[in-house]
């Protein structure tokens, strides 16, 4: 994982000005939620940072890069939409490990990856019993909230 930094980001529509001028330094590590109503720019702001859409000035600075080029493809980068998806015929664990096995990572790697990410949204076996786990982790991803903190889970690049 690599630090974000905005400089005076900005987005237009012709004449209409609707990101104006975002200075944000995320570090290394940090985690960052942008929280607004419906239309205030949240998913623009997103979708600019992942190259999804182009900035109508300022930077973007990904590790200390400026990315204002760059295509999304080559961002290192990974978004949930709002409108999650998940593999319904995969379990919580394998839509958690899909990514992470299409780069080749280490088996060993990945077990240690899932892990740390079901800790940090409380879908452990400590947070929800060795049996809940089980059940839900290895054969199914419909249960309470876990399908939406899956997802995110799934798009975290370098997970801790």
């Amino acid at each position: 994982m690599a630090g974000v930094e905005l400089r005076n980001v900005r987005k237009s529509y012709g004449s209409v000005e609707v990101i104006k001028g975002i200075d944000l330094d995320i570090a290394h590590g940090e985690f960052c939620v942008f929280v607004g109503p419906s239309g205030c720019g949240k998913s623009t702001l997103l979708r600019m940072i992942s190259g999804l859409e182009p900035i109508s000035g300022g930077d973007i600075l990904i590790g200390g890069e400026v990315v204002n080029k760059i295509p999304a493809a080559d961002r290192g980068l990974a978004m949930v939409f709002q409108s999650y998806a998940l593999y319904p015929h995969m379990s919580v664990r394998q839509n958690l490990s899909f990514g992470l096995e299409n780069t080749n990572t280490p088996r060993t790697e990945i077990k240690a990856k899932i892990m740390a990410a079901a800790k940090m949204l409380q879908i452990d076996r400590k947070s929800r019993g060795a049996s809940t786990w089980r059940r839900r982790c290895c054969r199914s991803t419909s249960f309470s909230n876990g399908g939406q903190r899956t997802s995110r889970a799934a798009s975290v690049r370098g997970w801790p």
